[in-house]
C-alpha cells in the first residue's frame, strides 16, 4: 500500500519515514526519526534532510491552504542552517501569502532538543497530478 501524504502519494518523502499530520488550514507539521542514513560525518542531520522537510512542508502547507488536489512545486527556497539535528526532528511549514497560482510560505525546523535547527523561505506553484 502507497503511504499518501495529505491526498498525494510521495515516493521520496515515504522512504525517508516521514510523519505528517495537518494542524491547520496553511499549516503542516511533520516528524522524523533520525536514523544513521539521514546524518552527515559528525552525526547531526545530514542538511539535505532538512531541506527536504522544509520543502515538503511548504509545499503541503500551500495545498492544504488551496485545498488542492495535486502536489506543490517548488519556485524557489532559501534556507538558513542554525545548527545539526538531533534524534527527531519537527518540522513546522505555513503559508504567509496565497496568490491565485504562487504561494510564499515558511518552515522552520526543530529537534528532540527543542533548539531551531533550520529556517526556511519559500515560493510555491500547485499543479495538477496526471494518472
Amino acid at each position: 500500500m502507497k503511504k499518501e501524504y495529505f491526498g498525494v502519494h510521495v515516493p521520496f518523502i515515504a522512504h525517508l519515514g516521514v510523519e505528517a499530520k495537518i494542524i491547520a488550514e496553511g499549516e503542516v507539521e511533520a516528524t522524523l526519526e533520525l536514523q544513521p542514513h539521514h546524518c552527515n560525518p559528525l552525526g547531526y542531520s545530514h542538511g539535505g534532510i532538512l531541506m527536504t522537510l522544509m520543502d515538503f512542508s511548504m509545499a503541503m502547507s500551500a495545498k492544504t491552504k488551496a485545498k488542492h488536489p495535486g502536489a506543490g512545486i517548488t519556485v524557489d527556497m532559501s534556507i538558513a542552517f542554525m545548527k545539526g539535528g538531533q534524534e527527531k526532528l519537527t518540522v513546522r511549514g505555513k503559508v504567509l501569502r496565497s496568490g491565485k497560482s504562487i504561494h510564499f510560505c515558511e518552515a522552520t525546523v526543530f529537534d528532540i532538543t527543542g533548539e531551531m535547527v533550520a529556517k526556511s523561505m519559500g515560493t510555491f506553484k500547485l499543479v495538477d497530478i496526471k494518472k
